[in-house]
């Protein structure tokens, strides 16, 4: 039921966006979202098939393509590359949104309940916090998850910071702390690369449009979802373990989007730097800790003792000062570094007690 109702979803997206192109093409002119709305109502009064949906979820994918075009929009304003709305294909349509609105959605033991479609049984350790606003539900191959965004109130106080830490992240080490503790890389990638090999060379093999070729597609789909998996709870554990230690943490406020079009790409991609940032101000804003973001520029050249700048390319890894002798990792002392940074950041907020 679901399956279908996403393809019919995946239908009105395409209709709507055709709509527009031709509309604009014919009389130069812009078809808005309430329009819209109002012909689907019409569609939904000729046609048995549209109106036996909900409705509510049928204006799903007519907000996302609204929301696409304001998107455009906005990037040729500001000179960015625009990237005009684009049809969908089913296998790639695999999510719908219901708000909350009116009690659109219903949770209750262990049981989801959408409108007009039924009540469906949920498998879930996590427990809903605040109320539900948004209920997203995502197909993932043969499975469906149910994502519930919550307003959780506002935010506790800020506490006054008695004790910080600085972080780099690198690929050696996914985090090296101020105090010269390493949390290790796992390299993800590289411990599936033979499944994931497997995964792709049983794919290409396989018959396109084939029973066989689904099969393996979803094999392969899998595997990355181990990988996905096994990131997200390992970045998830760090960033809890360092807000609780720690009442401030400062990281370098790095370029990743940049940093990726460099021959490490990879290996960026898979340290996900910018999910455990983000996973850590998360942790930091229910726990009322800081995260400090601060210029790189310097932290590994300069020294964290005496302030000599000391060239380095990327192959050395130890820091050696000959001004006044100071020898360490290099990435130990640009946490060092980054722990200065962001402690003079804070004092300008007023945050400090004493460290």
């Amino acid at each position: 039921m679901l399956t279908r109702l996403l393809a019919q979803l995946c239908e009105l997206y395409n209709m709507a966006l055709e709509q527009r192109i031709s509309v604009y093409k014919s009389h130069r002119k812009t078809i808005g979202l309430y329009d819209q709305q109002k012909q689907l109502t019409e569609l939904r009064n000729g046609i048995e098939e549209y109106a036996n949906g909900p409705m509510r979820i049928q204006r799903d994918p007519l907000i996302r393509l609204d929301r696409a075009f304001k998107a455009f929009f906005r990037r040729c304003k500001s000179g960015e590359n625009p990237g005009f709305p684009r049809f969908r294909s089913r296998e790639r349509y695999d999510s719908f949104s219901v708000q909350m609105e009116e009690r659109n959605f219903r949770f209750s033991d262990g049981k989801v309940s959408l409108p007009r479609l039924g009540t469906f049984r949920t498998k879930t350790k996590c427990k809903i916090k605040g109320d539900p606003l948004v209920l997203h539900i995502k197909r993932f191959g043969q499975k469906w998850q149910a994502q519930v965004v919550c307003d959780v109130g506002p935010a506790p106080e800020k506490i006054a910071v008695c004790n910080a830490i600085g972080i780099d992240l690198g690929l050696t080490s996914l985090v090296t702390l101020s105090d010269g503790t390493e949390i290790p890389n796992p390299r993800w990638m590289k411990q599936e690369e033979d499944h994931l090999e497997k995964a792709s060379r049983d794919l290409s093999r396989k018959t396109r449009g084939s029973n066989n070729r689904k099969k393996s597609k979803e094999r392969l789909r899998r595997v990355y979802q181990r990988i996905v998996g096994l990131r997200s709870s390992y970045l998830t554990g760090v960033a809890k373990q360092l807000v609780n230690d720690y009442d401030l943490i400062a990281h370098e406020n790095l370029n990743i989007r940049g940093m990726v079009q460099s021959r490490f790409a990879k290996s960026i991609m898979d340290a996900a730097w910018y999910q455990l940032i983000h996973r850590l101000n998360c942790e930091a804003e229910y726990a009322g800790k800081w995260v400090v973001p601060v210029n790189p520029r310097g932290t590994t050249q300069l020294c964290s003792r005496c302030g000599e700048k000391v060239l380095k390319d990327i192959r050395q890894r130890q820091h050696n000062c000959p001004n006044c002798g100071l020898s360490l990792g290099r990435d130990h002392n640009a946490a060092l570094n980054i722990l200065r940074l962001g402690e003079s950041l804070a004092e300008t907020q007023n945050c400090m007690q004493s460290i």
